[in-house]
């Protein structure tokens, strides 16, 4: 065997890696591109991960038109030029609108490649080998999530710009492709494969599912990074914590606190050990109460000392927890059939009641361990979620019509990705709620409220036909 034929798989694999999680790959540095850019409205920096699926949409549908007319080496080659240009382009942006543009070109390059990420395997393979090297792709497009997402958490340490560096990787894919890709077959159009019926009703249900799981999920990867790296009010006191600031300097350099402080955060529920001391803090006009590994900050604002839990984390936890969200999904994907077997009609809207729980555990998280929890909820039921929802899609969907159903379904989860932001922020602008904690809450309510119905609705008993 040649060692063309050898890599003719792993080549069609590589573009996987690319695809779902293209404009994720920077979450981790959300946090720290919103430090870079002061005073920008917090909807336009979560553009920066939300904007490319708005024109990956309309450009996954144009390759399915171009691939009748232009060979179909030649799009992937195009699509992973502009990819590669746009992707590392958006660490060179000098302001949000730079920033903003650069990200909606690398949607266009996503919606060029990912389409054909798909059909090349069922170009080059069939039978066994076509159904494990498709479940291989979906696979790797998770593990593409969790390369991708550490790497630009490290980089996003050093600098914002840095994290951009993980598109490299598909300059790597380009080389494959040109050396190792063989032109696949041109696609005809045939009449008889031209559908005179229109879709389902339920395909159009299945894909405003779609909108919705997306709008919710999608709020972990545009929110977490914010989450991590804000520091969280705990509560607010009008009266002093010392007596004078001569009771504080004292405190201060006796390594103690007190007892009026003690008393402050006894009465908001928060208990300090007899290990507890003041020091000054690090930004101006503040100082920290340090209790074994927790720290508050304190800081004087309109008249009032506000106490503030510090950073729960900075941008390379961000990548592990988002990379274990996509290993989970992924995780779940593999034994999704056998869960579905399993469960059958209680499948769905138990994994929708978890995946509620897995937000209500974020939005409630007072340390790192339980959000690497909520991690692994959410992802793992996502996982099982997704290709529950294709699932019912083909089944329902005619075959004439199953193309353009799962290009209906797959274009909801780019219009959800991009609406999850706005929604979000409509929701916290009409409840007067600003917080990070509190959008996560409001998708944990609503989530398991969904899935509790969907539970009613499984345990109904199954009208049988008459004869």
């Amino acid at each position: 065997m040649s060692i063309k034929s050898r890599m003719l798989e792993p080549t069609i694999l590589s573009v996987s890696l690319l695809t779902i999680m293209a404009s994720a790959a920077v979450a981790p540095a959300l946090g720290k591109i919103r430090l870079a850019f002061p005073g920008v409205h917090e909807t336009l920096i979560k553009l920066v991960l939300t904007l490319p699926p708005l024109f990956i949409i309309p450009f996954s549908l144009l390759t399915g038109w171009l691939v009748y007319r232009v060979k179909k080496k030649t799009i992937i080659i195009i699509g992973l030029i502009i990819y590669f240009l746009a992707g590392i382009g958006g660490g060179f942006a000098r302001n949000i609108t730079e920033l903003l543009v650069i990200r909606a070109i690398l949607g266009i390059g996503v919606g060029l490649i990912m389409p054909l990420s798909t059909t090349l395997v069922g170009d080059f393979f069939a039978g066994e080998a076509r159904s494990r090297i498709m479940g291989y792709a979906v696979s790797v497009q998770n593990l593409g999530g969790v390369i991708f997402q550490i790497a630009a958490g490290y980089l996003a340490v050093m600098s914002w710009r840095y994290s951009f560096g993980v598109y490299f990787m598909a300059l790597i894919i380009l080389i494959l492709i040109m050396l190792f890709l063989p032109e696949p077959p041109r696609a005809t159009p045939k009449e008889g494969q031209k559908s005179k019926g229109r879709l389902p009703l339920k395909v159009y249900i299945c894909a405003v599912l779609c909108v919705l799981n997306m709008v919710v999920f999608y709020s972990v990867l545009t929110n977490l990074a914010i989450l991590l790296e804000t520091e969280k009010q705990l509560f607010a006191s009008e009266s002093a914590l010392f007596k004078d600031k001569e009771d504080l300097t004292r405190h201060i350099e006796a390594g103690t606190v007190s007892e009026i402080t003690r008393r402050a955060f006894k009465d908001n529920n928060i208990t300090l050990s007899d290990k507890a001391y003041v020091k000054l803090g690090e930004a101006e006009k503040s100082w920290e109460i340090v209790d074994k590994n927790k720290k508050y900050i304190v800081k004087k604002e309109d008249n009032k000392l506000v106490i503030l839990a510090e950073q729960l984390g900075k941008a390379a936890v961000v990548g592990y927890l988002l990379s274990l969200l996509s290993l989970s999904a992924m995780v779940a994907g593999i034994f999704s059939n056998r869960i579905m077997t399993a469960m059958r009609r209680f499948a769905l809207p138990l994994a929708i009641f978890l995946m509620g729980i897995g937000f209500g555990l974020l939005g409630n998280a007072p340390n790192l361990f339980m959000i690497f929890m909520a991690m692994i909820v959410i992802g793992f039921n996502f996982g099982v979620i997704q290709p529950y929802i294709f699932l019912f899609v083909q089944k329902f969907t005619p075959q004439d019509s199953r193309a353009l159903g799962m290009a209906v379904v797959g274009s909801a989860i780019f219009l959800g990705q991009f609406l999850s932001p706005i929604v979000l922020g409509v929701v916290s602008a009409i409840s007067g709620q600003t917080s990070i904690y509190f959008k996560f809450n409001f998708c944990a309510v609503t989530v398991i409220i969904a899935g509790l119905l969907g539970l009613a609705m499984a345990m109904r008993p199954v009208e049988t036909a008459k004869a």
